[in-house]
């Protein structure tokens, strides 16, 4: 009568089937399979594991899975079959303990306070919003008294020539500039503290 692997090995050479194929196959490491064949217990996971690899390749052979899990408990004896230390690793590697609560629990705050700073520093090299509504690009006008206008952010300082003008909270600003006679270049710079500026340019040309 033949043996559990010798059952197993004749099935999948009856349909030519390689190692490697019922291994990519099934998702069995190919050295289980192999040690199912050879009845090498020694080289399996837990008997868990075993019995679901046996269902599994029985299935695949289309042989008789109780058959050959009955075959399996008869030749060998599970209470033999010592914890892989693989297994014992991945068991003692996920319990927490104390000292590593109290690692993760350090981890986790110097990761966000890493992140915190990350965004605050980010923040402030970010240019400070500026939008200038009125006067447009390469204006001509007649009248020597403009208004200039805009919208920045509520914290940031903006000066019109060197001027600073006032903001009220919604960052709108107003301010009314004497022209020249002929071509006027406009500074508008928004800045906060620490950032760079903002800054943007109208030219208006005044004719009489």
């Amino acid at each position: 009568m033949s043996s559990f692997g010798e059952l197993l090995k004749a099935g999948r050479e009856s349909k030519r089937i390689s190692i490697n194929k019922a291994s990519s196959k099934l998702l069995i490491k190919k050295d289980h399979i192999l040690a199912l064949e050879n009845e090498d217990w020694q080289s399996l996971p837990e008997a868990t594991f075993v019995k679901g690899y046996i269902k599994s390749y029985a299935e695949f052979l289309e042989l008789d899975k109780d058959k050959m899990l009955a075959l399996y408990r008869r030749d060998f004896d599970e209470r033999k079959i010592p914890v892989s230390s693989d297994l014992q690793k991945q068991t003692k590697s996920f319990f927490l303990t104390p000292k590593r609560f109290r690692n993760s629990i350090f981890i986790l705050s110097v990761t966000a306070f890493a992140a915190y700073i990350i965004i605050q520093y980010s923040s402030v090299l970010k240019l400070p919003k500026l939008e200038v509504i009125q006067p447009s690009e390469d204006l001509t006008v007649s009248v020597p008294i403009m208004e200039i206008s805009g919208k920045a952010e509520s914290q940031s300082q903006v000066a019109i020539d060197g001027e600073f003008v006032p903001i009220d909270s919604d960052g709108n600003f107003s301010y009314f500039y004497k022209l020249d006679e002929g071509q006027n270049i406009i500074e508008i710079i928004a800045s906060k503290r620490l950032s760079p500026k903002s800054k943007i340019t109208r030219t208006v040309r005044l004719i009489r």
